[in-house]
């Protein structure tokens, strides 16, 4: 039987640590290897960690591109500073750093005050269920556990309003959902993303909240 966690776990949100590409790294088109390698470091440090101190991720510069939502090159982890330096003691984070792929930033306090704007970043399973591989995969489980497939799911185009990022087997569909900062308990999952049902506001100030502060 395995002891690593699944399903969510308390996030604590004390501190945060910025996880940036160098700019050579983004001109050389690396900065999505960056972003791959960092979301790895996160499940695995929520799998093996304390389900009572997992990392939730924030990607502060997200943003509709020409067709499709494009994450930027920030990536924002929120934790403990314990859960955050377990996540730099990896061996994939410490390779980032070693070839110099990205910029050196430190942990940090991470201030909260309720009533706050902030963002939560979710995973859009409804969304998932639609897509061709997701389609794939169901009837490939239907398959070997000789079962029939159920009721059958119309596939449709990507909900250009989601970000897409492949994950190791999985394809993620994440939303970001503008909100108030309540101080209840932060529920994320072992890919540090929060569920539709109870969105966790994070203590971040995302671009678009920037952009509508300016706007008003």
């Amino acid at each position: 039987m395995s002891d690593l966690n699944a399903g969510q776990g308390l996030c604590l949100a004390q501190a945060r640590l910025l996880i940036r590409p160098v700019r050579a790294a983004i001109e050389l088109g690396a900065g999505a290897d960056v972003l791959a390698a960092a979301l790895r470091a996160v499940h695995h440090a929520n799998r093996h960690g304390a389900p009572e101190d997992f990392i939730a991720i924030a990607f502060p510069q997200m943003r509709m591109g020409r067709e499709t939502m494009l994450p930027g090159d920030d990536l924002e982890l929120l934790g403990s500073e314990a859960s955050l330096a377990a996540f730099q003691a990896l061996d994939g984070v410490k390779t980032l750093v070693r070839r110099g792929m990205i910029e050196p930033h430190e942990i940090g306090d991470s201030y909260a005050e309720i009533g706050q704007a902030g963002a939560a970043y979710l995973r859009d399973r409804a969304c998932e269920k639609h897509t061709p591989g997701w389609l794939r995969r169901s009837a490939a489980r239907a398959e070997r556990r000789g079962k029939p497939l159920g009721t059958p799911v119309k596939p449709r185009a990507d909900d250009q309003k989601t970000l897409v990022l492949q994950h190791g087997d999985a394809v993620l569909h994440i939303r970001e959902v503008l909100g108030t900062f309540s101080g209840a308990p932060l529920r994320v999952s072992t890919y540090g993303l929060s569920g539709a049902a109870a969105p966790a506001i994070l203590p971040v100030y995302p671009d678009t909240l920037r952009e509508a502060d300016h706007a008003a």
